[in-house]
């Protein structure tokens, strides 16, 4: 207990003690204990003050050190999880480019049918029957078989030997090949064409071995069939083509044999070109 607590008690001792008090000794009462009271509450505030005050300082000793501490671990990142960011900013970057074109798309344009796919109908082969025929074979008469074939819907009818014994379609190209797929014809019809511009197209995919010829040879029509046309042959690694005017399409027949196979060739392309008719 402090000195004013005892100050009160021995004012409270007197109160007890005298049966009455004056108006002037309770005034003096009443002001000495409202003078402890704002003593006391004075002294609670400060107290309260100084609490708050500690607190909010280690609040702030608090947030600094956590700040710190986080920075710390930014700056220490080890350098795999830097490689692993950069990379992974790298992969979306180039996930975002478009893929340029390559070589190898180059590559299916070049062996695609010179047709739009999308455009152009649907070609067929029908055949209609067989029959017996001669070809000249060494200065002889040699007699074969000769199928019969339609390129449907242009009407375009044309004959090949029975060394033709297979063929398929796709990509809009119909290929005739013998048993051992070593000799092979190819039948391509390219709609609203002009012939000049076709022949121009097809010379660029023999660029490698153009040098071998001379230029390439014209038949008026009457000649061999009833359209005009243009062909050439390269010898050194037998192959060419017959390309031909068709009324507002144009045929594109492309062939290659092995050297060994030569001799016999020459009069069944013959046969192919005289047969050709609409």
């Amino acid at each position: 207990m402090n000195y004013n607590d005892e100050e009160l008690q021995k004012e409270l001792k007197k109160l007890k003690s005298s049966h009455s008090l004056n108006p002037q000794s309770k005034e003096s009462m009443k002001t000495a204990i409202q003078k402890q009271a704002k003593k006391k509450r004075a002294r609670s505030k400060l107290k309260r003050s100084a609490i708050w005050f500690s607190t909010a300082a280690a609040l702030m000793i608090g947030a600094g050190l956590l700040f710190n501490t986080l920075n710390s671990s930014q700056s220490v990142m080890p350098f795999e999880d830097h490689n692993q960011t950069e990379y992974n900013d790298t992969s979306e970057e180039q996930k975002e480019i478009p893929a340029e074109s390559g070589e190898d798309e180059g590559t299916e344009e070049s062996t695609a049918p010179m047709s739009d796919p999308e455009t152009a109908q649907s070609l067929t082969v029908n055949e209609e029957g067989t029959e017996t025929g001669t070809i000249m074979l060494e200065g002889m008469e040699e007699e074969t078989t000769f199928t019969n074939y339609t390129l449907e819907p242009y009407g375009i009818k044309y004959q090949l030997t029975e060394l033709f014994s297979s063929y398929d379609v796709n990509n809009q190209t119909v290929t005739h090949y013998n048993d051992a797929n070593s000799v092979s014809m190819k039948l391509e019809v390219v709609e609203d064409a002009n012939l000049d511009d076709v022949v121009s197209e097809v010379q660029s995919e023999y660029s490698d071995v153009a040098s071998e010829t001379g230029t390439p040879a014209e038949t008026p029509p009457g000649e061999e069939n009833p359209f005009r046309g243009v062909g050439q042959h390269f010898s050194q690694s037998p192959q060419g083509y017959y390309i031909y005017q068709i009324d507002e399409n144009v045929l594109v027949i492309q062939y290659e044999y092995p050297l060994e196979a030569g001799d016999g060739m020459g009069p069944r392309l013959l046969a192919l070109r005289e047969s050709l008719t609409h």
